[in-house]
């Protein structure tokens, strides 16, 4: 049997979209024939504290739908300090090193994003295995503080360096948009394909039976965010619109680094229709999408996040739900061309008011979109059908005289 480890910082119990990515991946590696091994940190996230049951040893091993799963306790520190987070991937890093200098053998090491040091940390175990190293990039997370303003010193054209010199190296990338392979063109494999963001079998077919809404001018229409409260994301610009539309209601649900800051800013100039729902378990989730009738995603405004792909974008379309993307790229193109949701500037408020009031005063063209939308991700962005592709990758790569390209 073909021997696979996985490296993550984030798998069930969890529920964040990575985690479900990650739990996925392995669930469905497994049914392929291959016998997969997770390490991955012992749940804490959202709320930055260990989930019961866990972390009572520091390395945790169970076997779960026929995964060996072994979770090693966590540092957990302030989500606000890029400094502090940053140490704690590489402390994760090194705790991996060290539990893998044991005889186990494996056939391909896997490391996914966006932990930055996790593509070094799979190089290395895989060269003193012996083993295929594939490394998934999810994000070019070491480009983002200078997006959003920070200092660098610089550091993260050393940090881009290293990432394509560990990129020239793997026997394989994947990546989930062009763009994020095209940063590594001088420096990646013959095999690197791209694998895009999609939705989970089971809860893409959940969230495909929930009715449509009912948008009517007039009454208070519900505005909903759910997914990462980061830097990344821009949510000020949603607040800030928020305040010149008193008439809709805005709810945010989620977490991260940035949530603080955006409740301050609510409280300080009174804005009264946006309300935090903090972090939703998935039947909170389920709840939020039937009770919302506009979601909104969006990126901030700069060229680092043409070439990114909001995971929510694919779960909201299956909602049936009007969406409003503020952000631009290659996603931003392809939504737009194709009809699947109202696509504006990032970063800025009075587009997105605009949005939302075109949707309201054109209720049956919102309609209509939404329903695209749906078939789209149902027929294009189910997760079991990107696998299948990751699978081929997988078997090339271990096949003596593999040709996949």
């Amino acid at each position: 049997m073909r021997r696979l480890l996985l490296l993550t910082h984030t798998y069930y119990p969890e529920t964040s979209a990575g985690a479900r990515r990650l739990t996925d991946i392995a669930q469905f590696l497994t049914k392929e024939g291959w016998q997969v091994t997770v390490v991955t940190e012992a749940p804490h996230y959202p709320q930055n504290r260990l989930y019961e049951g866990y972390g009572k040893q520091k390395i945790d091993i169970r076997i779960e739908e026929g995964i060996e799963v072994i979770r090693i306790r966590p540092w957990i520190v302030p989500k606000h300090s890029l400094v502090l987070r940053t140490l704690k991937e590489t402390w994760f890093s090194l705790q991996l090193l060290i539990w893998a200098l044991g005889p186990r053998r494996w056939d391909v090491v896997l490391s996914s994003s966006p932990y930055m040091f996790l593509g070094q940390t799979g190089l290395i175990l895989a060269r003193l295995k012996k083993a295929k190293f594939v490394w998934d990039i999810r994000d070019l997370t070491w480009l983002y503080p200078r997006a959003v303003g920070k200092n660098t010193f610089g550091l993260d054209a050393v940090l881009g360096s290293i990432m394509k010199w560990t990129a020239s190296r793997a026997d394989a990338l994947t990546a989930v948009t062009d763009e994020i392979l095209a940063y590594f063109v001088d420096a990646r494999p013959s095999r690197a394909i791209v694998l895009p963001n999609g939705v989970s079998d089971k809860w893409l077919d959940r969230l495909l039976n929930i009715p449509e809404p009912d948008i009517v001018s007039g009454e208070e229409i519900v505005v909903g965010y759910a997914g990462l409260i980061g830097y990344n994301q821009a949510l000020h610009t949603l607040v800030q619109a928020a305040a010149k539309v008193p008439s809709i209601r805005v709810f945010i649900a989620g977490d991260g680094p940035e949530r603080f800051t955006l409740e301050s800013f609510v409280r300080d100039h009174n804005i009264r229709n946006v309300e935090f729902l903090g972090y939703l378990s998935p039947e909170g989730l389920f709840e939020f999408y039937s009770r919302v009738q506009i979601l909104i995603a969006m990126l901030r405004s700069h060229p680092v996040y043409a070439g990114a792909e909001p995971t929510k974008l694919w779960e909201y379309f299956a909602t049936g739900r009007p969406v409003i993307y503020a952000g631009t790229g290659r996603v931003a193109e392809m939504v737009k061309v194709r009809g699947l949701a109202k696509v504006v500037p990032p970063e800025q408020p009075l587009a997105l008011v605009g949005a939302i009031k075109e949707i309201v005063d054109n209720p049956e063209v919102a309609k209509k979109m939404a329903t695209q939308a749906r078939l789209f991700v149902s027929r294009e962005r189910r997760r079991s059908l990107l696998l299948s592709r990751l699978a081929e990758l997988l078997a090339d790569l271990v096949s003596p005289g593999g040709v996949y390209d």
